[in-house]
């Protein structure tokens, strides 16, 4: 279509930058030591791409990049919400993104539960996304607290930066002795009230333990331009108090603290195959995922989005940008067609789904960002307080 060929034409010229000066090795001092990223120094080429381009847009008001280099992050979530398949979206964008070419890209899969197939899901780390050790050609995960830190511990050692997934940190025990030494008190104790001590008491050191290793790494990580991604399982939170979440984590409050950015996953409905109905079968082929960002210390907004991810494709970022101008009112409906402006010509218009497919095999899906991100900082401007007078 013509709109494209003149939209891609009419780009500026900002490529992102290809250099990322590799500051590992300097001496992190005690005021750095719980210090984050400066968000006066997160630049568009300092941001790590979550592949979901409204999520990018909800953690830095960029439709290009989420998270900021030196950072850790958390993704709490419900089962099944989708926080592999995110994570494993954030290590295939940095992939495909030349300023990440020199990095390690690391999935610590503690939980030995990764199935998907990366040849067809993500292509791009097969061949480059690797455990954090190796015995042979056998990966190693790490299996406590402590494999973990190692980890991490000897990649700042190589000054080689990098980006490290573990999946989950609820699969991490604390010290094997501090395990072997609680299973044995369990298996001793005379009465539940003991028992129950027992379990409150171990939840306690390790969570002392991840909040020593977090300390540790973290200045590392920021010295490094690296970036810590920690994948938490939630569970419903018993006694619940006024104003807290109904839901909690383990590895207490240190994985919160230590977070740049915090980002919480609840799938809220399966998607069924509908028109794609095999048989008569109309089977679950993926679920419908919202995203809320709980902690976000580049710009403090909270903001929620949401989006769909399909069992044989991943998330699917071009539906959820459609959408999204869609509910905005940017692009508008007639009698079912959608009239796409910026994409498809003044007199054009498409179904969705016919739209969603002419977007992927045009190679648009640039120009889409770049209106989903227009579209995102206008609102944002829109419902600042400019009139009102500043505090300080």
């Amino acid at each position: 279509m013509e709109t494209i060929r003149r939209r891609r034409m009419a780009e500026s010229a900002s490529p992102l930058t290809e250099q990322i000066i590799n500051s590992a090795g300097k001496e992190v001092t005690k005021a750095e030591e719980f210090v984050g990223p400066d968000p006066k120094t997160v630049t568009r080429d300092r941001l790590i791409p979550s592949g979901v381009t409204l999520l990018n847009c909800a953690c830095s008001d960029n439709p290009f990049g989420a998270f900021a280099l030196g950072s850790i992050n958390t993704i709490p979530g419900e089962s099944a919400s989708g926080k592999t398949e995110l994570v494993l979206s954030i290590l295939a964008s940095c992939a495909i993104d030349k300023r990440f070419d020199g990095y390690d890209l690391i999935n610590d899969d503690a939980e030995h539960a990764m199935s998907f197939d990366l040849e067809y899901l993500f292509p791009p780390l097969v061949g480059r996304v690797k455990a954090p050790c190796y015995d042979g050609e056998e990966p190693i995960y790490s299996e406590t607290i402590q494999d973990f830190e190692s980890s991490i511990l000897i990649l700042c050692k190589k000054k080689n930066p990098f980006i490290y997934v573990l999946d989950s940190l609820d699969s991490l025990s604390s010290t094997q002795e501090i395990e072997r030494e609680y299973k044995n008190a369990l298996k001793t104790a005379k009465s539940a009230e003991a028992i129950q001590e027992l379990k409150q008491s171990y939840g306690t050191e390790k969570a002392r333990v991840v909040g020593q290793v977090l300390r540790m790494v973290n200045g590392k990580i920021k010295n490094s331009d690296s970036a810590l991604f920690i994948v938490q399982q939630t569970r419903q939170r018993i006694n619940k108090g006024f104003g807290e979440m109904d839901w909690t984590t383990s590895g207490g409050n240190a994985p919160f603290f230590y977070s740049f950015h915090q980002i919480y996953l609840n799938s809220t409905r399966s998607i069924r195959a509908g028109e794609k109905e095999s048989r008569g079968l109309k089977h679950k082929i993926g679920g419908h995922t919202f995203a809320k960002v709980i902690k976000n210390k580049l710009n403090g907004k909270r903001r929620t989005i949401e989006f769909d991810i399909y069992e044989d494709l991943g998330v699917d970022d071009i539906s959820s940008c459609v959408d999204f101008l869609k509910a905005t009112g940017y692009w508008t409906t007639s009698g079912g067609y959608m009239l796409a402006s910026g994409i498809l010509g003044d007199d054009e218009k498409m179904y969705r789904a016919d739209l969603i497919r002419f977007i992927e095999q045009e190679g648009a899906e640039g120009i889409l960002r770049d209106i989903v991100g227009q579209i995102w900082n206008e609102i944002e401007d829109n419902i600042r307080l400019k009139d009102r007078k500043r505090r300080f």
